[in-house]
């Protein structure tokens, strides 16, 4: 887990992700679905899991005490990447970082 933390702005991202292996959930009205975030930047994430709400759903995110609201923008297979509806601050990637460094340790 060296390289936590150190993800550059490459392409067409014009804002860093940290890598983030840790559980999140998106939440759908009734429905909830866990899945493992694989990295998260201030105005979205990147996650891995069995089921997602389809392409275009509204959900609550939550991992750890962070909670944001926005859209899945695209799903394929197990992975699917959400937009947040406003950015996160800085601290809160942070702290779900600092989480995810804490629940990695053997």
């Amino acid at each position: 887990m060296g390289t936590f933390g150190t993800s550059q702005a490459r392409g067409r991202r014009s804002v860093p992700r940290a890598e983030a292996p840790l559980i999140a959930v998106l939440a759908t009205g009734a429905a909830h679905h866990s899945a493992e975030l694989i990295d998260v930047s201030r105005t979205g994430a990147r996650l891995k899991g069995a089921t997602f709400p389809e392409k275009g759903a509204d959900f609550t995110f939550h991992a750890g005490k962070v909670r944001a609201t926005g859209e899945v923008i695209w799903v394929e297979g197990n992975q699917c990447g959400v937009a947040f509806d406003t950015p996160i601050a800085a601290a809160e990637v942070n702290r779900i970082r600092v989480l995810a460094n804490l629940v990695s340790v053997p």
